[in-house]
């Protein structure tokens, strides 16, 4: 025969479980709004029964022994979890190498007035004003105020590309101090998580930063392969490549690499230049040589400058053929020509090479630049979709609806009022063993 105060234990154990049912369900509805946290569930489980030998007979059967809580379990898919991560870091690479290509073709002012495009047309539009007037002062003076507004468009362009690369340098640096605090924050949860297997709360913690330092940066065997900081990398690369290209650009025109010659080194803006004659005599009648209408130091748009004789005196420009009293404008036609006229340009990041003319080589440059944009939008947009879908199939499993919640309070309320009842009935049977079945 069990003991007189086993429906005691019975009841006790009851209204701990469904209290803890309760509080669980009290605690759900509390962080319905906390972000990164999962639903909770008590698993309840039937307790060890007891032998209970019939009265009549030798056979026996078992007792039931109440109920206790088995777990408290976070509802949580690793699954969505990994698929999240994975198209975050997607997104958080692909979403900063837009934001750069947006503020590269911003940099370019194209297309526009403002635009290298435009400069270089009036660049040559001058130059072709010249061949017909070579006499014209008036023709050297805009001449040289061209080439001084394709130049400082140029370096303009090219400093504002220099500004960008410094922030994302400076970017790359925040982000890995970021990393390496989140890294930081989730070693010291594992410690706490591994004392106690069951800390759903900071299991919680743990998984919102492992959310954030997906879109931060993704490692495959120690490599960077995704996030915001793989995208900060090739961000660098792609301002680099381009004031690359647009150094090649000008250092083509200048020196000139002519595809159609064996030499490849002839036919650029400063040779032409020195082989015409200026208006300026010499002390026999002749016309002097002419000097280059740009001075280069080193390989980069920051070292060439406008010729500082040529800016003082444009009648320096050797705009013709002929050394004699009478000038033409042959000079200023061949480099009016080099509009058309192709080069080979050696393309940034790339073994390939292209041939083409100066404008539209410049060309090419912005309109893979925009192809590119354009590209990467429709992929962070592609990112997004997906990753809201991943997102509400996440919160589908793990996020708390307060219906159901409200629905299971009023569930455990009545299971818990239902053991007290029982624990009442209990203690009435004691009452008359204990105090009405004596003598």
């Amino acid at each position: 025969m069990t003991s007189t105060f086993h429906g005691l234990e019975v009841g006790k154990r009851s209204l701990y479980t469904q209290q803890a049912a309760l509080t669980t369900a009290g605690h759900n509805i509390s962080n319905a709004n906390t972000p990164g946290y999962s639903r909770q569930r008590v698993n309840m489980q039937a307790t060890s029964p007891i032998t209970y030998p019939y009265q009549t007979g030798s056979t026996s059967s078992q007792l039931g022994t109440g109920v206790s809580v088995q777990s408290i379990e976070r509802i949580r898919s690793e699954y969505l979890d990994g698929q999240y991560r994975e198209r975050n870091s997607m997104l958080g690479s692909e979403s900063m190498k837009l934001d750069t290509l947006e503020q590269i073709e911003a940099l370019s002012g194209e297309p526009g007035e403002n635009g290298l495009s435009a400069s270089l047309d009036r660049f040559w539009s001058a130059w072709e004003d010249l061949a017909s007037n070579p006499d014209s002062t008036a023709a050297r003076a805009v001449v040289v105020g061209r080439a001084e507004e394709l130049l400082d468009q140029a370096k303009s362009f090219n400093k504002g590309l220099t500004s960008l690369t410094d922030s994302l340098v400076k970017q790359e640096a925040a982000v890995q101090n970021e990393i390496s605090s989140i890294s930081s924050q989730i070693e010291s949860l594992n410690k706490q998580i591994s004392k106690d297997g069951n800390a759903n709360d900071l299991m919680d913690r743990r998984d919102l930063l492992k959310d954030q330092l997906s879109g931060l940066v993704r490692t495959v065997d120690g490599e960077v392969v995704g996030g915001k900081l793989k995208g900060i990398q090739e961000s660098i690369t792609l301002t680099k490549n381009m004031q690359s290209d647009l150094n090649e650009m000008f250092n083509t025109l200048i020196s000139g690499k002519d595809a159609t010659s064996p030499g490849g080194e002839v036919g650029g803006l400063n040779d032409l230049m020195e082989s015409g004659f200026s208006l300026i005599r010499n002390a026999d009648g002749t016309m002097q040589q002419g000097k280059p209408l740009f001075t280069t130091a080193g390989n980069g748009l920051e070292g060439i400058s406008i010729n500082s004789d040529v800016k003082a005196n444009p009648s320096t420009i050797g705009a013709s053929s002929k050394n004699d009293t009478i000038s033409n404008g042959d000079i200023a036609s061949s480099i009016s020509d080099l509009k058309n006229k192709t080069f080979t340009f050696t393309l940034a990041g790339s073994t390939d090479s292209v041939t083409t003319n100066v404008n539209d080589y410049y060309s090419t440059l912005i309109t893979r630049l925009a192809s590119n944009a354009q590209s990467s939008e429709r992929t962070v947009s592609n990112h997004e979709s997906v990753l809201q879908s991943i997102d509400n199939n996440r919160m589908s499993v793990s996020g708390v609806s307060l219906d159901e919640e409200m629905a299971n309070l009023v569930q455990f309320q009545h299971a818990y009022n239902a053991a007290a009842r029982y624990i009442s009935t209990t203690d009435e049977i004691l009452d008359v063993i204990i105090n009405r079945m004596g003598v």
